[in-house]
């Protein structure tokens, strides 16, 4: 986003350091700002923010649109960044070797199946104790969607096994939904921004969808599920335990029972398995410094990102919103990144 590199241009030229500890500034848990010494680098920054916004207009300093649907009114920005978004090079043949998939198949049996000429699933269609088993196998993989292969892969494989990185490369890039929300709390308190990127063939499209008061939450969730649910497969980071039941609860607080299906990679799992040993923790901005190379020119705690919000509401002052909205975006844009490593790390060695 044009203003948010601005800003953080200008920032960092200033010789002020808001780049924050990054453990602190991507953790899900709470910070006590009084025990923080990165809270007093977070007020100053606020304080340039609303200096430098001071008497200005969101809809006019960004390139926000306002949309109106049943629920109410909510904001959308839309931004294209050419950044690359990597998945694997995966054939169906490849899942097919695993012969585990078919039930009542172990270790010990598949290695005799194989040692008998049983390379692949397919090759046990016409086995007469295993064939209809395969054939069960085969045909959830070779349907119209993957999503079928990965509610099968549910049955026997734990949600960070290679198997899941390996079917998402059966996906088109443009069925990717990454998702990052940033909420007033921890416990079923308001979401105020969601965000969704979209890799496409050249690029990746953000797509931020806020609230710019807690009473438009309903409508801008809304919105928000709107794009999702044209889309296939979601990647989020932790966000089997928080993004996604977070959604779901915020909807259900307004009447709206629903439960999410699509095939959902989260990079957490994937992280701790396959990363850890790589660094000193597993929260995204520890990730994105010591192993994706990223320093954040400015950026903010989670656990001051309510605060920001709400010096917004209280002041009509754009300024503080600018750090959160860059935090969201680099969020997402992390976890392109991250999981192009973890296909790396997953797939190579592990069959």
């Amino acid at each position: 986003m044009g203003e948010l590199e601005r800003i953080a241009e200008k920032l960092k030229n200033s010789g002020c350091k808001y780049a924050l500890n990054a453990s602190e500034s991507n953790s899900r848990g709470a910070v006590s700002p009084s025990h923080n010494q990165n809270y007093a680098i977070a007020e100053k920054l606020k304080a340039s923010l609303l200096k430098e916004y001071r008497g200005k207009d969101l809809l006019e300093e960004t390139n926000f649109e306002v949309i109106d649907n049943r629920y109410g009114e909510t904001f959308h920005l839309k931004e294209f960044t050419e950044k690359t978004f990597q998945t694997p090079d995966t054939a169906i043949s490849d899942i097919l070797s695993d012969l585990k998939l078919v039930y009542g198949i172990g270790k010990v049996r598949e290695e005799e199946l194989k040692n008998d000429g049983y390379e692949t699933i397919l090759d046990l269609l016409d086995h007469q104790k295993w064939g209809e088993g395969a054939l069960e196998v085969n045909e959830a993989f070779q349907g119209d969607s993957p999503a079928k292969g990965y509610n099968l892969l549910r049955r026997w494989k734990n949600l960070s096994h290679p198997s899941f990185i390996r079917l998402s490369g059966l996906y088109d890039r443009k069925d990717f939904a990454i998702v990052d929300i940033e909420t007033l709390g921890l416990s079923n308190q308001p979401i105020f921004l969601l965000g969704l990127a979209q890799p496409t063939d050249s690029g990746v499209e953000v797509h931020q969808f806020l609230a710019s008061n807690p009473g438009r939450e309903m409508a801008t969730i809304v919105q928000f599920v709107k794009k999702l649910e044209n889309l296939e497969v979601i990647l989020t980071y932790n966000g089997k335990n928080f993004d996604l039941p977070y959604i779901e609860r915020r909807l259900a607080y307004y009447g709206q029972r629903k439960k999410f299906s699509h095939p959902h990679l989260d990079l957490y799992l994937f992280t701790r398995k396959f990363l850890s040993d790589r660094t000193r923790n597993c929260q995204l901005g520890t990730i994105e410094s010591s192993i994706l190379g990223i320093e954040r020119k400015v950026d903010i705690p989670s656990a001051l990102v309510p605060e920001f919000y709400n010096t917004y509401r209280k002041n009509g002052n754009p300024g503080p919103l600018i750090p959160i909205l860059a935090h969201n975006r680099q969020d997402l844009l992390s976890l392109a990144d991250l999981y192009r490593v973890i296909i790396e790390e997953a797939l190579n060695g592990n069959p």
